[in-house]
């Protein structure tokens, strides 16, 4: 099994990517990850020196390489992974997709303290703007989980959980 985790920056991908890969037994990938790898800069490097749209265009070839070699993964996406192209239609087609909803409160509440992330130049307004604007591929998952209050391991043990059901 393939497990796609998609949400806003900040909402604990990567975090709860690795504890479903613990309890699962899976390898855990992140996707920006692997695009610093492969590229040799980070991600605001990449995007300060060739722009966003070439960073998705890495990105989403990136996704489909990897959701094609592996048959056990848990995959960690960036948070504009499925709002580029057909990125959530290829995630929900070779993997089971889970959202992880956290309130956008709690999101700038953690965002705000990373100067590091490329996208926290747009002020509040224009990440709730963003937000909103991602939200519907988002919610295009197989599987939404509500976080808010939730241990990393907690949210894990859900997904576990909800997956067994489907």
């Amino acid at each position: 099994m393939k497990v796609t985790l998609i949400g806003f920056m900040g909402s604990g991908k990567s975090t709860v990517g690795k504890e479903l890969s613990k309890l699962l037994g899976f390898p855990f990938t992140d996707l920006d990850d692997l695009i610093v790898k492969k590229v040799g800069m980070s991600i605001p490097e990449i995007f300060k020196a060739f722009g966003e749209e070439k960073f998705r265009e890495i990105e989403s070839s990136l996704l489909k390489e990897v959701l094609l070699k592996k048959s056990e993964l848990i995959l960690s996406t960036g948070g504009g992974t499925p709002a580029y192209k057909d990125n959530v239609k290829v995630i929900n087609q070779l993997s089971k997709s889970v959202f992880l909803k956290t309130p956008f409160e709690t999101l700038w509440e953690r965002i705000s303290k990373d100067k590091n992330r490329p996208l926290t130049k747009l002020g509040k307004e224009g990440l709730l703007e963003l937000y909103t604007k991602r939200l519907p591929y988002y919610e295009r998952a197989h599987l939404i989980v509500e976080c808010e209050g939730k241990k990393p391991k907690e949210i894990a043990e859900e997904i576990i959980y909800k997956l067994s059901l489907t």
